[in-house]
């Protein structure tokens, strides 16, 4: 009788995707288990359920042939399907009672989170400061006029919404909560083009277009706002985030920032604000966007060979994941990239930098990660 003794690992299936895509003959191909030895092994045990395409033939998943491989692994040397079987489901239990211990010992007292979470860090604003922030730009604008802005249409300019003709930060948060509430996609873009045209981008970012999604945030907790509001604002500065980072020149040679959001993580706005930052100081970025896949995130690391891959996360339950990929990339050959990571999820944690130790854990406002990001890429020149 074969029986687990601990030295077989777990084959780490979260880190593929589900999504089903080989027919049965690339299964057979890529694993070399024959189709009838597949089918038999689905209706006995239960542990394959591949889905069906319109014709009717099986499709199965990435995670689904890694599992096929793992199970033809253990029986090559010498283990029953049936004992293979029965260690692969001890395993994944082992893994879900460890999951649930991370989740009962660090999540144990964290508010369960609203139906849309904003991916980045509270501006906590220092009321006294914004005061005094207002007083100095009335000042300055009695000594220098800011220009005439951008005409918002008429349907902002009634009686009912007066918008004032100068535009400070504190006032086009207000004015921009009004427009996504009506959904009004054409005063949006007039109103930051008229805050881009006074402003710096990394103003923009940091004083307007953070806290607009902490107060849609707070307005949603209080019932003031929609989650379609929510999403009509992410999408909207998306856009505008996602076609700035395009139309900035970078440099096309030199050392390269992989940027991307981490495995299951569906929220981008703050590693898509940061690449562009990054880009406009000069640096190499490629930006990958949301919900990396691990096994296609290393294949490019593998191919590009980045100095740095920096990576953000705002869901606590993707943590073991971004977990998994650490150790992934710092066991590549030759000199591993610096694995950077941060972002909302590792608020909750008393020592976020113990989590990922193959990591840099990076936190603080955009000016001081994008230093921060600076600094760590002189070491590894």
């Amino acid at each position: 009788m074969t029986t687990y003794d601990g030295s077989i690992d777990w084959p780490h299936l979260e880190q593929f995707s589900a999504q089903p895509v080989f027919n049965t003959k690339a299964v057979v191909q890529q694993t070399g288990v024959p189709a009838p030895t597949l089918r038999a092994w689905e209706r006995r045990y239960s542990l394959l359920a591949p889905e069906r395409a319109n014709n009717a033939y099986r499709l199965y998943s990435e995670r689904d042939v890694a599992l096929i491989r793992w199970l033809k692994d253990r029986v090559d040397s010498g283990v029953s399907i049936s004992h293979a079987i029965a260690l692969f489901r001890h395993l994944e239990e082992q893994q879900q009672q460890s999951a649930d211990m991370v989740e009962s010992e660090i999540y144990f007292n964290i508010t369960p989170p609203p139906a849309f979470q904003v991916a980045l860090n509270s501006p906590a604003p220092d009321i006294a400061q914004v005061t005094r922030t207002a007083r100095e730009e009335e000042q300055n604008s009695a000594q220098d006029p800011l220009p005439e802005p951008l005409a918002l249409p008429d349907s902002y300019q009634s009686s009912t919404n007066p918008y004032p003709t100068r535009y400070t930060m504190e006032i086009s948060r207000k004015q921009l909560i009004d427009i996504f509430q009506d959904m009004d996609e054409q005063a949006a873009q007039v109103l930051m083009g008229t805050m881009l045209s006074f402003y710096s981008v990394e103003q923009v970012c940091s004083d307007l277009i953070v806290p607009t999604l902490w107060d849609i945030g707070r307005l949603w907790a209080e019932g003031s706002v929609t989650v379609s509001v929510e999403h009509f604002a992410s999408n909207f500065f998306r856009a505008v985030l996602t076609n700035m980072f395009h139309m900035t020149r970078g440099p096309l040679t030199g050392p390269i920032i992989l940027a991307c959001c981490a495995p299951g993580e569906p929220h981008e706005l703050s590693m898509l604000m940061l690449s562009l930052l990054l880009r406009r100081h000069g640096m190499r970025v490629v930006y990958l966007g949301q919900s990396i896949e691990t096994t296609g995130l290393v294949h490019t690391v593998k191919k590009l060979e980045p100095v740095i891959v920096c990576i953000s996360l705002t869901l606590p339950a993707y943590m073991p994941a971004l977990m998994g990929l650490g150790r992934q990339l710092q066991s590549l050959p030759g000199k591993p990239p610096a694995f950077v990571f941060g972002g909302q999820a590792f608020m909750h944690f008393p020592h976020p930098e113990q989590l990922i130790p193959e990591g840099i854990y990076l936190n603080g406002d955009l000016q001081e990660i994008m230093t921060k990001i600076q600094l760590i890429m002189s070491e590894q020149k």
